[in-house]
């Protein structure tokens, strides 16, 4: 973990460490069988694997937190940390790290006023 996320990281109760898999288009003819052969018509390169998984990756890690904040618990999502560490330790070379997740309850000082956000009209463009 980056040194800015490593006491807390150390401390927390639990900690997910969310990855993507780069060879998800395998489960595909179990998890969608009523489209055979998608997985090789849309999947069958690496590279669009893995667009794909970091896209759907990062939703699926979105409504991860939002289920765990569901839970009445925290959820303290990071990128601050050393992805072929982690790989090495943890994952395979199919399996990406995406982010890690600090999990439990907040502790003392934990909260800190909102940071500023970009006015809609600098971030929004309608056509």
């Amino acid at each position: 973990m980056a040194e800015g996320n490593r006491a807390k990281t150390e401390t927390a109760p639990l900690v997910a460490i969310l990855a993507t898999d780069h060879e998800f288009h395998e489960e595909l003819p179990q998890l969608v069988p009523h489209a055979p052969g998608i997985g090789d018509l849309y999947f069958s390169e690496r590279s669009v694997r893995e667009q794909s998984a970091l896209v759907n990756g990062t939703l699926q890690a979105a409504y991860f937190i939002v289920g765990v904040r569901a839970a009445g618990l925290a959820a303290g999502p990071m990128t601050g940390y050393d992805a072929e560490g982690l790989r090495a330790e943890f994952l395979d070379d199919d399996h990406e790290p995406l982010m890690v997740v600090n999990i439990g309850r907040p502790g003392e000082d934990a909260w800190f006023p909102r940071s500023p956000r970009l006015a809609y009209e600098d971030v929004v463009t309608s056509v």
